[in-house]
């Protein structure tokens, strides 16, 4: 039987470790966040990060993620925003036959 080797930092292979990211700091987040709540900025900014080339991955995702969640938000909205008009435009013409009843 054989035993199974212990890796260590002395053995070969471990030179071909990829290279540490660079990590944001806590300040650059505080600064999307804040950038997140001005309308209309915020999908600009939003857009820059996710396309752009110069942004760190884990920004890049997080951009890209948001906007998804905002146009499931756009799309939910929209179609809620005609439901409620049709409901409200089935009551008040319901309401308006009944009025006009009333009155004949």
């Amino acid at each position: 039987m054989t035993q199974p080797t212990s890796y260590h930092p002395t053995q070969p292979g471990f030179d071909q470790l990829p290279p540490a990211q660079n990590q944001e700091s806590l300040v650059s987040w505080v600064l999307v966040v804040f950038i997140l709540f001005i309308p209309v900025v915020n999908v600009i900014y939003l857009l820059v990060l996710a396309f752009g080339a110069t942004t760190s991955i884990a920004k890049r995702n997080f951009a890209r993620a948001s906007l998804i969640w905002m146009a499931i938000g756009l799309v939910v909205s929209i179609v809620l925003g005609i439901l409620v008009a049709s409901a409200g435009i089935s009551i008040f013409s319901g309401l308006a036959n009944t009025y006009s009843l009333m009155l004949s």
